[in-house]
């Protein structure tokens, strides 16, 4: 029995040792070591162990912990890098003594040097609130429109004696109320009423006269608007407004015509490029507030004069009329 037992451990001691004879053909001498245990992974991704060096469970330990290193999620990695680079929240509540502490939200702190000498940021100041601006509309009066004028709202009219002129007289001042009569001559005049009439007339220039046309425009005043309160403007600038302390007396004006005050002064061009000088006075007029306009210019020393009287709460649609009658004068050189 020993004997048998004997030769079944020669044979397999002969079963192991006759391949390492095999592999080796040079005849070197085998030497009786375990062979070593290599898994695929190992063989991938490790150096390959040294031949005749044994696995013994250590090894093999640190052998599976390291491929489970590298195995490992590049998430799960980031998350732990994560975790352990950012500080954990304040859980604790802050007490009503530190909170009184810290500056309100929106607040400007001044730049603070660190422990370094580094100076930190300030915290960036909201913008202040834009004021919001009022539009006030300038108190100026408002007109009612002019009227529009068209020819057959006049007729033509010409003084063939010395001197010669000639105009366009508009048909809502009425008909002649001196033909026939001797003044006829290089003078006019139609009426309606007391209160709606006109003349006109060509005689001697009058320096006195003239120099009130000129006078009322050198010395008119212009009316300022109302100062403005904060955060207010005006929605537009209007056309200026002057105030006019000239006398009109020099101008002779008619007996039935009291309290005159100008109002408006200028001048314009005819069609023949001669000066025109006007003026507008508010006035009362039979006992009624009218409106009189007079109108002036000079050729070879005569003056041609013209005045308008109509009511004051008509005067938009009797100025065009008195407009286009002074800008439509002829004069024979």
């Amino acid at each position: 029995m020993k004997f048998f037992l004997a030769a079944i451990v020669t044979a397999a001691l002969l079963s192991e040792i006759v391949p390492a004879w095999a592999a080796d053909p040079g005849g070197e001498k085998i030497k009786n070591t375990v062979p070593s245990v290599q898994t695929e992974t190992d063989k991938a991704d490790s150096d390959p162990p040294a031949a005749g060096i044994s696995i013994t469970p250590q090894a093999q330990a640190h052998t599976f912990d390291a491929a489970t290193a590298k195995v490992t999620p590049a998430n799960d990695v980031a998350a732990s890098t994560k975790a352990d680079t950012e500080p954990a929240a304040a859980s604790e509540p802050v007490s009503a003594a530190d909170a009184s502490k810290q500056p309100p939200a929106g607040a400007t702190t001044a730049p603070v040097k660190g422990k370094e000498g580094k100076v930190q940021p300030a915290t960036p100041q909201p913008e202040p609130p834009k004021p919001v601006i009022k539009k006030i509309t300038p108190p100026v009066p408002q007109e009612k429109p002019l009227r529009v004028i068209w020819p057959q709202d006049f007729y033509y009219y010409s003084y063939n004696g010395d001197p010669y002129y000639s105009l366009s007289l508009p048909k809502d001042f009425g008909a002649d109320t001196i033909a026939g009569l001797p003044a006829v001559g290089p003078m006019l005049m139609r009426a309606q009423s007391n209160t709606v009439l006109m003349t006109f007339a060509a005689v001697d220039a009058d320096p006195v006269r003239t120099k009130v046309f000129s006078d009322a425009v050198k010395n008119r005043v212009e009316i300022p608007l109302p100062p403005l309160g904060p955060n207010e403007e005006y929605a537009y600038i209007p056309a200026p407004r002057y105030d006019y302390p000239t006398d009109p007396a020099p101008l002779g004006l008619p007996e039935q015509i009291t309290s005159a005050k100008i109002v408006d002064a200028g001048s314009g061009r005819t069609a023949e490029n001669l000066l025109i000088n006007y003026l507008y006075l508010s006035c009362t007029a039979d006992g009624q507030p009218c409106m009189a306009a007079v109108t002036h210019s000079e050729r070879n020393g005569k003056a041609f004069d013209g005045l308008f009287v109509f009511p004051y709460a008509e005067k938009q649609n009797y100025i065009p009329l008195v407009t286009y009658t002074a800008q439509s004068l002829r004069v024979r050189k």
